[in-house]
């Protein structure tokens, strides 16, 4: 029902979206090409004088490919940010629809962006933009990747525990897998941090201009931190666990060194069975049980270094 009131309109039970389809008002965002209908793709909404900011989020744990339609003024140029890192991408692909703007977007597993429309753009991208914010990184195919090249690196890892949290100096891994899987109780139960290393070689062809190289893990529990050649190419914990490391790389023998850190769950679980030697100190034990599952650790699975290279 409605009621009219000065030069406004009361309206009760009905909804929102009733309200809005009886007015002809669009949705100030909507999601075409796939169902949306559990808000995978989330949104928040802000103006400022001369823009439309708007915060788009994937919150499944799959990588989600769509369009966005957002009801902003039709002249107004839409920009990507990263969230992460706060770099511009400026070339996007948008189309003019009758309600605003349409742009096709892929979103990663936990990724987001925020999308800026403001009346004017310079239309060049941040120069240490490194990869599409619009369409996403797959390593297997995209077309964003141009024609890559993979070096396999998943075997023979040194990897480094520290002795004072019950973990060996050091232990090889013919492959990558869970710490939780590896039969020795100082790796099984290990908490914080442990260093793997491996050396590897890279050819002239792979560093050849307009080569991007990125490191990319399968799976990573929980966080890593990437050097390669003992350059700090940083922090990765979201999927797709990738790092750009092509500035870092050279012709011949390189080095990757991944720290990586997990949770205290394995090692409260471990100092439960094994309550004579302790290296955790906590008051909340009541929430562990010694038979809980333990939580995979490390780094799990393939580990490459695919190098993409623009078609000729």
């Amino acid at each position: 029902m409605t009621n009219q009131y000065g030069k406004g309109t009361v309206y009760w039970g009905k909804s929102v979206k009733e309200v809005m389809d009886e007015l002809n008002m669009p949705p100030d965002f909507e999601v075409k090409g796939m169902d949306n209908s559990g808000w995978d793709i989330d949104y928040i909404h802000q103006k400022t004088l001369g823009e439309d900011i708007y915060f788009i989020t994937n919150t499944s744990r799959e990588q989600k490919k769509g369009t966005g339609v957002f009801r902003v003024n039709q002249d107004k140029i839409p920009e990507l940010w990263d969230a992460e890192t706060g770099l511009i991408q400026r070339k996007i692909k948008y189309v003019k629809v009758a309600n605003g703007i349409s742009i096709d977007f892929i979103l990663d597993a936990f990724a987001s962006r925020f999308v800026v429309f403001r009346n004017k753009s310079t239309g060049a991208d941040d120069k240490d933009i490194n990869s599409d914010l619009q369409f996403g990184f797959d390593p297997v195919s995209n077309s964003q990747t141009g024609n890559p090249t993979r070096l396999d690196i998943s075997t023979q890892w040194k990897v480094s525990f520290d002795t004072a949290m019950g973990g060996p100096a050091f232990y090889i891994l013919d492959s990558l897998r869970s710490w939780s899987e590896i039969g020795h109780d100082g790796i099984k139960y290990y908490s914080g941090t442990a260093i793997y290393e491996k050396e590897f070689l890279v050819d002239q062809e792979n560093l050849k201009k307009e080569t991007k190289a990125y490191l990319f893990f399968e799976e990573i529990q929980e966080m890593i931190h990437v050097f390669v050649n003992d350059q700090d190419c940083g922090i990765t914990w979201t999927p797709p666990f990738k790092t750009y490391i092509t500035p870092f790389l050279k012709v011949g023998q390189n080095k990757i060194t991944v720290q990586v850190v997990n949770t205290w769950n394995n090692r409260i679980l471990g100092d439960l069975k094994s309550p004579s030697k302790k290296y955790s100190n906590t008051n909340i034990n009541n929430r562990f049980k010694p038979d809980a599952p333990l939580l995979k650790s490390g780094l799990v699975g393939k580990a490459e270094i695919i190098f993409t290279h623009q078609d000729e």
